[in-house]
């Protein structure tokens, strides 16, 4: 009897072994894929909407398993392969080009369980395609109407200059980078030139990937453990569109006052030729004195 109590006591301790290895395994492999997708995070989400790149969320019902790897590995050979879903998200996301990540077969399995692992059920797609219906019928412009405040960009100016510290502590924008902007303080140079960001990375949802999301190491680094809350967020991105537009709209009237200015010289020199060419030739006495000789 003691024996046979043994020998299932070594048989059950065996099977709980096996199950906490598999269960470590598992868990395991769920972190390796969070991990991994770090390096998608700032241009892609799952299931928060588009930035400089598609959201991932239900991406396993949209392509199979072998294009979504191929394109992960590199894009650019689907591209000019003439793969044509490739080239419409490429077209579709302003020709942005998206970096090669030639991982192993092993960790491309473990980043796209990891993704699938946000799948959504037939019946909470049915709950977000309404939601999505809707936003798309109150249109860009009444929702940029929402967030495009003065309030929001007086806020989000008093953010990248400092003047306003960041909730969790993070530094002011303005240490490194510089925006050309009414009354604007005179911005960092380590970093490039924001002025133009809204229409050079793709309009919000780029300047929204950037903050939320930083690529960069050095804005990885100053942000760790401190990272920009979403109302922040919202109030950089609309002071970094508004400065945009408003450069815009001051580089057009410049221009148009140089071509204005243009356009009249050359009718005032016009105008001086025609007065030049019939101007009097000779002297008053000229024709006096041919007939006295």
């Amino acid at each position: 009897m003691k024996r046979y109590l043994i020998t299932a006591l070594e048989k059950s301790s065996t099977v709980m072994l096996a199950f906490v290895f598999v269960f470590l395994a598992s868990s395991l492999r769920a972190q390796d894929g969070e991990q991994l997708f770090q390096q998608c995070k700032a241009c892609h989400s799952i299931g928060q909407g588009k930035l400089l790149g598609p959201d991932l969320l239900d991406i396993s019902k949209r392509r199979d398993a072998d294009w979504v790897k191929n394109f992960i590995r590199s894009s650019q050979s689907m591209i000019k392969g003439g793969d044509p879903d490739a080239i419409a998200i490429f077209e579709e996301f302003n020709n942005l080009i998206m970096i090669d990540y030639p991982l192993p077969e092993a960790e491309l399995d473990v980043l796209i369980k990891y993704i699938d692992s946000f799948s959504t059920s037939d019946a909470e797609a049915e709950v977000e395609a309404s939601v999505t219906d809707s936003l798309a019928a109150l249109g860009e412009e009444d929702y940029l109407a929402l967030i495009d405040t003065d309030e929001n960009v007086a806020r989000g100016k008093a953010l990248f200059e400092g003047s306003r510290k960041f909730r969790n502590g993070g530094p002011s924008c303005i240490s490194c980078h510089h925006v050309n902007m009414e009354e604007g303080a005179q911005g960092g140079l380590l970093a490039k030139d924001l002025t133009q960001s809204f229409s050079r990375i793709g309009g919000l949802a780029g300047i929204k990937g950037m903050i939320d999301f930083p690529a960069y190491p050095a804005m990885k680094d100053a942000y760790a453990g401190s990272a920009i809350t979403e109302d922040e967020s919202v109030q950089l991105q609309v002071f970094l569109m508004r400065a945009d537009k408003e450069n815009s709209m001051e580089a057009s009237s410049v221009k148009g006052f140089l071509k204005q200015g243009i356009i009249g010289m050359l009718v005032l020199m016009v105008i001086i030729s025609l007065v030049w060419f019939r101007r009097k030739k000779r002297s008053v006495n000229y024709h006096i004195i041919q007939r006295q000789r």
